[in-house]
């Protein structure tokens, strides 16, 4: 059997890593870019709605911080999609020189998806009064789209929920 040299195996570590870490930026978040998903989807609005009881206000409020994300983050899923497929191209090919740049482009994109997002989650909890500020808590998550209070890994199941999995142990 061939012996390969270290330099090479470090090589093929490293491209087998970065299109691994590819492949997971591709996938993208859940919900995000989807129709009525997402840190920008009206389901959003309507379960900050429901979940905190928003005033008129505070829907007219979130709708508006919602909307200049949209306003300031438009365009980027696409140029994600596009650095991906560069980066792909580039780890098919071999070409390291371009890795460290397409990777940097795409951390770039990324950090202005992630700021946009949390500069509207800052505008909304601003509109927030006391009791939903506590009723919130830690929760911040829902306030960018992600599932908040609702059942998340080990979470409490909704009310009347059957339960699932083994049952649970007796003392």
């Amino acid at each position: 059997m061939k012996e390969l040299n270290p330099d090479t195996m470090k090589i093929k570590f490293l491209l087998v890593s970065i299109a691994a870490t590819g492949l997971m930026f591709a996938q993208g978040r859940a919900n995000f870019g989807r129709p009525g998903g997402g840190p920008a989807g009206p389901d959003t609005e309507a379960r900050l709605t429901k979940t905190l009881n928003l005033n008129a206000t505070q829907q007219n409020a979130v709708h508006t911080a919602l909307q200049e994300h949209r306003v300031a983050t438009q365009g980027l899923g696409e140029q994600m999609h596009t650095l991906n497929t560069q980066l792909h191209a580039a780890i098919k090919s071999g070409a390291t020189d371009q890795i460290d740049t397409i990777s940097a482009s795409i951390a770039n994109v990324h950090q202005q998806q992630i700021a946009s997002q949390a500069k509207a989650a800052a505008k909304i909890y601003s509109t927030l009064t006391a009791d939903q500020k506590t009723q919130l808590g830690d929760h911040i998550e829902m306030l960018m789209g992600g599932p908040g209070m609702g059942r998340g890994p080990g979470g409490p199941a909704p009310a009347g929920a059957a339960r699932r999995g083994p049952p649970a142990a007796q003392n």
